[in-house]
């Protein structure tokens, strides 16, 4: 490496340490309550180009930063110094009905038995960025948001045990490295440092509880108290990939992202304010104020994609992913006051699997169309769907275009509309970790439209 391009690379750094922190402090300030724009809380809309093909054939695009969230090997190629930015948002029409609620088997939970506005809108920017430092070696740092989750159920819902609101909020710094192994191949790796937020509510019955502990006066579901969580946690783990060209029409692409370990520090807030019943519990020792602890692991990922020049104008784009959401067993709260039980939900998720397939077709040399579709099966285990994670196999439309504004700037816009599948809710009151929160069984129907402007730079 000659002395100017280490002086290159290090001005590339610090500038690139810049332009992510902005982009997680931007992040962090309008995460605010998110849905998950995939099956579980995975978010696949990282990249407003990709988003307009239903991010079909992402994994083997060669020289496109902003598809680094998909394959890092995506930065290879780059002319010295390239970003790519993405503003993605969504708004999301969800509704729930006919639900019903017992507590300790017998006693009716009365409150609103439908609802809508489970899944809430979101705006959040995604950046990335690539320097070459020669033939052979490019640098790369992505800062995304790969993980959220918000689900909102009125505090007067018979749902109201099993959760209020549930929100995740991540960011992702991910630094690469890649190698231009020939003139068809090329690989990068790097390390991923992930911020996990996580917030949780819920009302607690207290009245049941103190009916249980033969407290006289109360009855089951008529005096409730709330508990909040919150919680977060910065851990580490990696991303792999490469990419080639079979040919000179096919191009291939394949990547691994690791799952990713958080373990949790938090606080446990209980609004016990307007419960008479929850006020005498703290006689017990319960519903006192004080840190828990949670262990929660992202799923580890691999991806591939294919991209075929069908024509000169015409490029046909296929992917395939595989998601280990195995890893996510339980949210489980445990509370450093030994009075107080944990707090358990099960989730027992399934590893799944997408596929998706687009096209894209250059009407100019300045403007590109591009439509796809994506199938999607949703990693929950019905028999313990929760209201906090309503989510259902997924059907993903799309279309976009690009249009080269100058040789230096390029515009990507790109729409999904994502349709779940109705989720069926059934909560057994008598699962031991249900003991007070009582069965529960609803339907939620829900869909998502997301909307992705994107501009590339290169300097």
């Amino acid at each position: 490496m000659t002395k100017s391009n280490l002086k290159s690379a290090c001005s590339y750094f610090a500038l690139s340490g810049r332009l992510v922190a902005a982009g997680g402090a931007l992040a962090v300030s309008v995460l605010g309550a998110m849905p998950a724009h995939a099956a579980g809380f995975d978010i696949r809309s990282q990249n407003a180009q990709s988003m307009g093909a239903a991010m079909a054939g992402a994994q083997a695009a060669y020289a496109t930063p902003g598809n680094a969230f998909y394959n890092p090997a995506a930065i290879n190629g780059v002319v010295g110094f390239e970003t790519s930015s993405t503003i993605s948002g969504s708004v999301g029409f969800s509704d729930y009905d006919q639900a019903t609620a017992t507590l300790l088997g017998v006693v009716p939970v009365q409150g609103d038995a439908s609802g809508d506005g489970v899944i809430k809108g979101a705006i959040f920017p995604i950046g990335a960025s690539a320097f070459q430092i020669n033939d052979r070696i490019t640098i790369g740092a992505t800062v995304n948001v790969p993980f959220g989750l918000s689900s909102n159920y009125a505090e007067q819902s018979v749902l109201r045990y099993h959760g209020t609101e549930s929100k995740t909020k991540t960011i992702a710094l991910t630094t690469i490295l890649g190698i231009q192994l020939n003139d068809d191949w090329s690989v990068a790796g790097g390390l991923r440092v992930q911020y996990f937020d996580f917030a949780a509510s819920a009302a607690i019955d207290a009245a049941g509880i103190a009916t249980a502990l033969m407290v006289p006066g109360f009855t089951p579901g008529t005096d409730d108290a709330f508990i909040a969580l919150n919680t977060n946690a910065i851990d580490f783990g990696y991303v792999f990939g490469v990419q080639g060209a079979i040919g000179d029409r096919l191009r291939v692409g394949a990547s691994y992202t690791s799952k990713i370990d958080h373990e949790f520090d938090g606080d446990a807030t209980f609004d016990l304010r307007s419960s008479t019943a929850a006020q005498a519990l703290t006689g017990f020792g319960l519903l006192l104020d004080g840190g828990f602890t949670a262990d929660l692991t992202t799923p580890a990922t691999t991806q591939a994609g294919v991209a075929f020049d069908a024509t000169p104008a015409l490029t046909l784009l296929g992917s395939i992913t595989y998601t280990e959401w195995s890893s996510f067993e339980e949210i489980a709260a445990f509370f450093d006051n030994p009075a107080q039980p944990p707090d358990i939900v099960t989730q027992d998720f399934n590893d799944v699997w997408s596929y998706s397939v687009g096209a894209e077709y250059a009407v100019s040399p300045t403007f590109t169309l591009r439509a796809g579709l994506m199938i999607e099966d949703s990693p929950v285990n019905d028999a313990f769907a929760s209201p906090r994670i309503p989510d259902g196999d997924r059907v993903w439309l799309a279309a976009g275009f690009s249009r080269d504004m100058s040789d230096r700037a390029a515009l990507h816009v790109g729409v999904n509309y994502v349709m779940n599948e109705e989720r069926d809710i059934d909560q057994s009151g008598a699962a031991p970790e249900n003991l007070f929160r009582g069965s529960a069984s609803t339907s939620i129907e829900s869909s998502l439209l997301i909307l992705g402007l994107g501009v590339d730079f290169k300097f």
